[in-house]
């Protein structure tokens, strides 16, 4: 039985408002079903018509004479088909594994790689005052990790992998958690130094002093510990040999470690192609369907699979028709994609190619549904955590 967002949220609630900090490896057990979260951020504003295709369409085949899809494909119904590259995801696909969210994005879409993607990162569409266009105001934590900050957990904080700083969905108003490209170089957002400075420093120091530099300190510790405990953990084979699936078979032991963060956050750049889109677009969903595949074949050899939500999505798609540099600029609403433990299948309607928005595909589906959906399933309470009332997304988690 589907549940409308409002009917969700209230279903949900709101966990009461309790520091989200690591604690000593003492308190890191987790139980064997907790449940985690990977996002997969396509940056530079992935594509959507070419990666999901409405091939039955004749105004898609007229707006784009260069990079039109055709031929052999793989099928997903008599009207759609994905990429070549994505020929992966069609076993996942038949095997339920992959759900399509089709449309997703937001009202009066902002076509800014940074605004839109801080807007998708904090969950709120809009600054303070939510009568003014997209500015910056206002959107300066994550919707992950106000999630997180608002549960009793007392685990790792999310980990963000392949840079040396947090993105805005995991920086919450106490700190930005752990960044790492491998199980040697943990890192922890802030200094711990300064804050233990300060807070000895200061006479009567702060309570909320004490606290950070106390949180800081085992901050270190955890992520010292959880380092050396995936080193029983091997690594997975049958990964592609690219950055991407380096760092998913790094997610990959961590999501099985006991300690390990309930959230992994990682990316691939590339996406913005304003020209000569075919042969780019090719590699990089390459690249993102064999390492997404690995990945997932890798959790499902002792069912850890079962336990985790794989999202992935982009600031924006691009726009329906191509330009004269057989590219495609800046878009809107574009597809979402979840693996695992999912409702699989083609959620909502293709996209209206009669009925743009300046040029862009529509939004049928509000992005922070689709989020508040994946935070729900994750037992996060979602009430208040995003801004405004968007509309529901069609429900793709079973």
């Amino acid at each position: 039985m589907s549940l409308s967002r409002r009917a969700l949220l209230h279903r949900t609630g709101a966990a009461g408002l309790v520091a989200f900090l690591p604690q000593p490896l003492r308190a890191l057990r987790r139980d064997r079903e907790d449940r985690r979260l990977v996002l997969l951020f396509l940056d530079g504003g992935n594509d959507g018509l070419n990666t999901v295709a409405p091939i039955a369409d004749d105004l898609y085949h007229k707006a784009r004479p260069k990079l039109q899809l055709a031929g052999d494909l793989p099928r997903l119904d008599d009207a759609t088909a994905l990429h070549p590259s994505l020929a992966p995801w069609k076993t996942l696909f038949d095997a339920g594994s992959l759900a399509i969210l089709r449309n997703v994005g937001y009202d009066r879409p902002n076509r800014s790689h940074f605004v839109s993607r801080d807007i998708w990162h904090s969950g709120q569409r809009a600054g303070s005052d939510l009568e003014t266009d997209y500015v910056s105001t206002g959107r300066d934590t994550g919707w992950v990790a106000r999630a997180l900050e608002r549960t009793s957990s007392s685990g790792l904080p999310p980990v963000a992998l392949g840079t040396g700083e947090a993105p805005l969905i995991l920086r919450g108003s106490a700190r930005g958690g752990l960044t790492l490209d491998s199980p040697e170089a943990f890192q922890v957002q802030g200094d711990v130094g300064a804050l233990r400075a300060g807070a000895s420093a200061t006479s009567g120091a702060s309570d909320a002093l004490q606290r950070i530099a106390a949180a800081a300190n085992d901050a270190y510790a955890a992520a010292d510990s959880l380092r050396r405990s995936i080193d029983s953990i091997p690594a997975g084979d049958g990964y592609p040999d690219n950055a991407l699936a380096d760092r998913l078979k790094l997610a990959a032991r961590l999501l099985r470690a006991e300690s390990g963060p309930p959230v992994a956050w990682t990316f691939l750049g590339g996406f913005d192609t304003h020209a000569v889109q075919a042969g780019t677009h090719a590699v990089l969903l390459d690249q993102v369907a064999t390492a997404t595949t690995a990945f997932l074949r890798d959790l499902q050899r002792d069912g850890t699979d079962r336990r985790v939500l794989t999202l992935v999505y982009s600031e924006f798609g691009r726009r329906v028709h191509e330009n004269g540099s057989a590219g495609t600029d800046h878009g809107a609403a574009a597809p979402v994609f979840a693996l695992g433990p999912v409702n699989g299948g083609l959620h909502g309607p293709p996209p209206d190619l009669e009925n743009l928005d300046d040029g862009d595909v529509r939004a049928t589906a509000d992005f922070r549904s689709v989020f508040a959906e994946a935070a729900a399933w994750m037992g996060w309470g979602t009430d208040e955590l995003f801004d405004g009332e968007p509309a529901d997304a069609p429900p793709y988690l079973t």
